[in-house]
């Protein structure tokens, strides 16, 4: 019997119908690598390149040679003291930090909005977890980072800090004026560790974002998202001394790690110096050119940095990454509706939300790319997006009985929805979009919270924790 390839099959097939790739990873399908010669011979080459530790390619776990070369490098790039190769993802390089930096009981301050790998690192290394509350624009539908009174409220809340975890951009591309409010951390002794993941480009250009690379303790970059490196590349930057950060990151990585990653890592950075400058200024051009287009055709609207101020009353400092599209559609219509037309158009979006897209641009990007994007909304036929989601999100952050590692070993049961009130949660409830977890594990179910769940049910968007109308709660009657 001939045996199937379901997997490699669908793989050839998407990429046989040759879609915009205005999402992940950043080297586009592998457009990216062709800036130069070297890149074009690395795309030629690369089913052929697929290589274990062997002289004279150096060894990731013990880099002595041309890794250690690579590496000090990159840390020459981004300014930072130590930098090291991620080929597990930002996931490894978020875990590996916070083993570092915190000891088991140590209490730390966390972005609600923070990304899986840190609620999964609170659970392992066994820490106590003040929350920051997130920051959402009802007008926009978009959630923002916390602001400086969000961060000292949460500071102000605990009893004996160690650090803080903060989110730089969001998965919006939203940045925030944070630079004062960190070396004031690290002045009252907090250990910082920022998850930069969406920003390995900032700062190679003086109209994207800064770079808070050299700023944080550790600082974590998924390379493979908006830079030409493959998925899985990612950088981890120390700026402290700790002995333990080696014995981590080979603890959170592989023993046999994928040199067409790390090579594409190596080109990575190597793009940044060689052409990073010129090309985001001209991916600016066209982006910001292209908006006003975009704009002025009156269906969709893509944001522009004043319209941050304007939605949250006088509160300045956010700032939106040139290099992304938030796209927002008119009241009464729906985000993910218009992400199905979009890539009924083959054009595949980052992501959808409830009144809107966003799109991953980058320097890859022609100008027939963006004469594409604007044809495809002049042909949108908005009757075809109709439908707002009747969704309202969720600020006030429930009340904490135990610490998530508590949580993981108690015994739990399924419970129907409406019964839940007062109830003690085993797993995270999370709404997507935003990601922002009505109640985390720990955490006491509220009446609010199962009335916004059933909102989310009867609109038939997704929400992680809840299967069947029925929530996990722990069992301790």
């Amino acid at each position: 019997m001939k045996k199937e390839v379901p997997l490699l099959k669908e793989l050839l097939k998407y990429n046989d119908e040759e879609n915009l790739l205005l999402s992940m990873p950043g080297n586009k399908g592998g457009i990216g690598f062709a800036r130069d010669e070297i890149g074009k011979k690395f795309v030629d080459r690369m089913g052929f390149l697929d290589i274990t530790e062997v002289d004279p390619l150096d060894n990731l776990h013990y880099p002595e040679g041309i890794i250690k070369e690579a590496q000090e490098l990159l840390a020459k790039t981004y300014k930072a003291k130590k930098a090291y190769f991620l080929v597990n993802g930002t996931s490894s390089g978020n875990l590996a930090a916070m083993f570092s930096a915190f000891d088991e009981g140590d209490e730390v301050l966390v972005e609600r909005n923070c990304h899986k790998s840190i609620y999964n690192g609170l659970i392992m290394r066994k820490l106590k977890v003040k929350y920051i509350e997130p920051i959402i624009d009802d007008e926009l539908g978009v959630f923002l980072p916390p602001d400086k009174e969000s961060i000292y409220k949460a500071l102000g809340q605990s009893s004996e800090p160690k650090g803080i975890i903060l989110t730089y951009p969001n998965y919006f591309g939203i940045t925030y004026d944070i630079e004062d409010t960190i070396c004031n951390l690290k002045e009252i002794g907090l250990k910082v560790i920022l998850d930069c993941a969406h920003g390995a480009h900032f700062g190679i250009n003086k109209r994207l974002p800064k770079s808070l690379a050299s700023l944080g303790d550790y600082v974590i970059l998924s390379a493979h998202k908006t830079l030409p490196a493959l998925t899985q590349g990612a950088y981890l930057l120390v700026n402290e001394d700790n002995s333990m950060i080696d014995f981590y990151i080979k603890s959170f990585t592989t023993t046999s790690p994928s040199y067409l990653i790390m090579a594409s890592l190596d080109y990575a950075r190597y793009y940044l110096d060689t052409y990073g400058k010129d090309d985001y200024e001209e991916l600016i051009n066209k982006s910001e050119k292209w908006k006003k287009k975009i704009n002025k055709l009156g269906k969709v609207y893509i944001l522009r940095e004043s319209d941050m101020d304007k939605h949250q009353n006088g509160m300045d400092g956010y700032k939106i990454d040139p290099s992304r599209y938030i796209v927002i559609l008119p009241k009464g219509y729906n985000g993910h509706k218009f992400l199905d037309y979009l890539r009924n158009n083959k054009i595949q979006a980052e992501m959808s939300f409830s009144r809107g897209v966003v799109l991953i641009l980058s320097p890859f990007n022609t100008e027939e790319d963006f004469k594409i994007i604007y044809e495809t909304v002049l042909n949108l036929d908005m009757k075809n997006v109709s439908g707002e989601t009747d969704i309202k999100y969720f600020r006030d952050i429930p009340v904490k009985r135990f610490e998530p590692y508590e949580v993981f070993r108690l015994k739990s049961k399924w419970c129907e929805i409406e019964r839940c009130e007062g109830l003690v949660a085993k797993e995270a409830i999370i709404p997507y979009p935003p990601g922002i977890p009505l109640v985390c594990p720990g955490e006491i179910i509220s009446k609010d919270i199962i009335a916004m769940v059933r909102d989310y049910i009867i609109n038939k968007k997704s929400i992680i924790g809840v299967k069947n109308n029925k929530i996990q709660i722990l069992d301790i009657s």
